[in-house]
């Protein structure tokens, strides 16, 4: 892998969201349903190679979406959730890291295809992800757990 080649002592996380067998295929229990999409499998692709990732981290639907609106609203960065699954774990392990070390993150997805599922405030509330009533939406943005940098 090139970046390994390029910086060897850089540690690769794989972002794998809970019911997706890829980050320990050999899991006791069956694969099961996820909203997340773009990222997870219910089987290990042939393409992947699983010796350039050093640790594997799962995410929740929750935390993806959330994490991706949070980006949208704050940032600006019109992403998907498996952006917000990826930027959710970087998040995660930058909390243990000391202030000289750097988290590279990738966003692989747009906003696009989403535009009637996670960016509705009434598709989250009717999945139990968003905290605030259909009612409340756009009363404060506030309500979306966001990172603070």
């Amino acid at each position: 892998m090139k970046i390994k080649e390029r910086v060897p002592t850089c540690q690769i996380f794989g972002v794998d969201p809970e019911g997706s067998l890829l980050a320990d295929p050999d899991q006791k229990e069956d694969p099961h349903f996820y909203e997340v999409e773009g990222i997870g499998y219910d089987f290990v692709p042939g393409v992947l190679k699983r010796d350039t990732i050093d640790i594997w981290r799962k995410t929740t639907d929750r935390d993806s979406f959330e994490t991706a609106r949070a980006l949208i609203a704050h940032e600006g960065l019109l992403c998907g959730g498996s952006s917000g699954a990826n930027v959710h774990s970087a998040l995660q392990v930058a909390k243990g890291l000391s202030a000289d070390k750097r988290v590279v993150v990738i966003l692989p997805d747009g906003v696009r295809n989403y535009l009637t599922k996670f960016l509705s405030d009434d598709w989250m509330f009717t999945r139990g992800y968003h905290l605030t009533t259909p009612s409340q939406k756009h009363a404060n943005t506030n309500k979306i757990p966001a990172y603070h940098h």
